[in-house]
């Protein structure tokens, strides 16, 4: 969900009236505003701020979530602590927002980072979405102005950082992105397209693309399980014989906080880790469950005449740019490559069809070389001609000159001759 679209919930919002959460639990006698006096004009004062903080509480798919806050052991004063540490109970009361709205704004909101709008305050659909294949960082995407309007490039941003010394990236991955939006659209096309004809053909298309890229990434995930459960356990002992030294005397109280302090920030992130590997490997098994789910978010669109950002964020989670086949050439065969939500990289014939093979590749270089030789002799021939244009009357007045030299010449010749 954009900002344009939070702005128009916000105003539908406010003429519906409809409370705004600080108003509502005062009305009902709770919250930390019940007992102080608000200003009556904001009771129906929704905005965008409002409502990205209800997109981003999971209080609001019907959960109860504590220990969100824990208090420090020196100033003792409350300071938010990781969502590892959190006690989720799922389910306890009635929803405001579904679950799938929600862990797709979530996704959305942990995949793209801060859009910053471009000098005309436009942010583009594809702004966050796109990283360099060499570097991978994500690419910064820039507004060049002519005469026929905008036109949005993208740069990588580790190149776009300036010359170094040791430089992260040595060339700019330079692409039209509105280019890669028509790809993009024809893409979602042929697989809306496919999707309606034969639901079945598709679902199994997107099962045996999920087994291509799940081989490698699982092995790996896999095997740095055990080293990450080795580790905790390693540093739950330790804990143990620190909180046991620390009781008996046999350690200062500060440099007990300070191995306790040092321990702990080594153990929650590896703990968070190996969570996120077995969710990640979980999800990657439920094939069937991934693939309807993808489904699903195909036949809710039907058609792809207009897309929208929300549908490009529903869809799509990142794209890689890859350099051109010939650097620095303004003519080049490039390749992009575009990564989908639950399933990744859609590798079958619907993809490859926009995928060129390298023959196809090396027949593309020859004609991309015949179109900037015949665009030079176009070049040259218009220029010609507009130049016999303009200049025809002096070139006619040069060749009466050339013409009346070459008749005076003729003539004094022939006057030379009797005279011999």
């Amino acid at each position: 969900m954009d900002g344009k679209n939070r702005n128009q919930i916000a105003v539908y919002l406010k003429n519906e009236q409809i409370l705004t959460p600080t108003f509502y639990l005062k009305q009902h006698d709770r919250g930390t505003a019940k007992s102080r006096q608000l200003n009556e004009e904001n009771r129906y004062n929704w905005n965008k701020a409002t409502l990205t903080h209800i997109l981003t509480r999971q209080e609001y798919c019907g959960d109860v979530v504590n220990f969100k806050t824990a208090k420090h052991y020196r100033d003792k004063h409350s300071s938010y602590v990781d969502k590892s540490q959190w006690q989720i109970i799922e389910n306890v009361h009635e929803p405001i927002i579904d679950r799938a709205t929600f862990e797709n704004v979530q996704r959305i909101l942990a995949d793209a980072p801060v859009k910053r709008p471009n000098g005309d305050g436009y942010i583009h659909p594809l702004s966050g979405l796109m990283y360099c294949k060499d570097c991978g960082t994500k690419m910064h995407i820039r507004t060049i102005r002519k005469d026929d309007g905008n036109h949005y490039v993208t740069y990588c941003s580790e190149y776009a950082k300036g010359k170094a010394r040791h430089p992260k990236c040595h060339s700019p991955h330079r692409v039209d992105v509105d280019i890669v939006m028509q790809n993009i659209a024809e893409v979602l096309r042929k697989i809306a397209q496919y999707s309606l004809a034969d639901r079945a053909g598709f679902e199994a298309l997107v099962k045996n693309s999920l087994a291509k890229g799940q081989t490698e990434e699982m092995k790996k995930q896999q095997k740095r399980i055990p080293q990450i459960t080795h580790r905790l356990e390693q540093i739950e002992k330790v804990m143990d014989k620190l909180y046991e030294d620390n009781a008996l005397g046999a350690i200062e109280p500060d440099r007990y906080e300070q191995l306790s302090q040092k321990y702990a920030e080594e153990y929650y992130p590896l703990k968070k880790e190996l969570e996120e590997i077995r969710a990640h490997l979980s999800e990657r098994e439920n094939q069937s469950q991934r693939a309807k789910k993808f489904i699903r978010l195909v036949e809710s669109y039907c058609d792809f005449e207009e897309v929208t950002p929300t549908a490009i964020n529903e869809f799509i989670s990142k794209i890689v740019v890859h350099e051109r086949d010939v650097k620095g050439a303004r003519y080049a065969v490039q390749r992009v490559e575009v990564y989908f939500n639950y399933i990744g990289k859609f590798e079958n014939e619907l993809t490859e069809q926009m995928e060129p093979s390298e023959q196809e590749c090396k027949r593309m270089r020859e004609e991309i070389e015949e179109a900037k030789k015949e665009k030079s002799r176009a070049y040259h021939r218009a220029y010609s001609k507009e130049y016999r244009a303009k200049n025809l009357e002096q070139h006619r007045e040069y060749e009466r000159m050339k013409a009346r030299e070459y008749r005076a010449r003729k003539k004094a010749q022939a006057t030379l001759r009797p005279a011999q």
